[in-house]
């Protein structure tokens, strides 16, 4: 055996890893039902044997997660490589929050969809307001950030995602309570580009965010501005402004690929 084969095996099987990861990825970001080990490999058109061996060490490793109805989903390891590789965009996200957050004297926030949920990746917040500390779970149905991740879903998308979940008695008092009925606020704000939130996750907040695209136009992440319905309101044409020109700002650096820190 030469050193060359070694390596060469190695890479086939990283590419494999790469392939199952982003498949997973692409399934559960879609809104469908998940695959499990043997339709994974059958998508792929890989061995079923060689598939379950790779699905398990990935999950050992923390990189996919198995539903109890035995498909597959990304893991928490999935999302601290994503957030590892896009430091140079967290890092450089933050004059971008801390602006919005100063000039509103509220909170501006980053957040990535997990399945249901929105998971927050970076808050800057004025003094005083909502320092909500990073990692924050919350459902994608009744944030203005949730909403906006899910801006590009279809009815059948949304119905899928949210099959599973109870929507009624969570957020507040204007939060969606079915699938229907998230679609059709979607649909009102879809025109103007962002979300407004009012009283969806707490009574009196308002929350306006917009989609953040990656190179495929695919949408990455939201960007939102959360605060009092009073204060904000007002200020709402401004706030579109400003936040379709953050969404634009790191929309760029992620276009750039991964940086060092200054």
């Amino acid at each position: 055996m030469t050193a060359k084969e070694p390596r060469t095996g190695a890479a086939s099987s990283l590419a494999t890893g790469l392939r199952i990861i982003d498949t997973v990825v692409e399934r559960e970001t879609s809104g469908r039902a998940g695959f499990n080990v043997a339709r994974l490999a059958d998508e792929l058109g890989i061995d079923r044997s060689k598939a379950s061996r790779m699905t398990q060490e990935l999950c050992d490793r923390g990189f996919l997660e198995r539903r109890e109805d035995s498909t597959l989903r990304v893991g928490p390891g999935f999302f601290s490589l994503a957030q590892a590789l896009h430091q140079g965009v967290l890092g450089r996200s933050r004059p971008v929050l801390r602006r919005l957050a100063i000039r509103y004297g509220a909170s501006a926030r980053l957040s990535v969809r997990d399945g249901a949920l929105v998971r927050l990746l970076r808050r800057e917040s004025a003094a005083g307001q909502w320092q909500a500390p990073a990692g924050l779970i919350t459902p994608c149905w009744c944030t203005g950030a949730g909403r906006a991740l899910l801006m590009d879903h279809t009815e059948k998308e949304l119905a899928d995602l949210l099959a599973d979940y109870e929507l009624i008695g969570v957020g507040g008092p204007n939060a969606a309570h079915s699938a229907q009925e998230l679609i059709a606020a979607n649909d009102h704000d879809r025109p103007t580009g962002m979300v407004a939130a009012h009283g969806e996750f707490e009574h009196g907040i308002t929350e306006y965010a917009v989609p953040v695209r990656d190179r495929r136009s695919r949408i990455f992440a939201a960007i939102a501005v959360l605060g009092r319905q009073p204060d904000l309101q007002p200020h709402e044409a401004a706030i579109r402004t400003d936040l379709t020109a953050a969404a634009s700002t790191l929309e760029q650096l992620i276009d750039a690929g991964p940086r060092t820190s200054p």
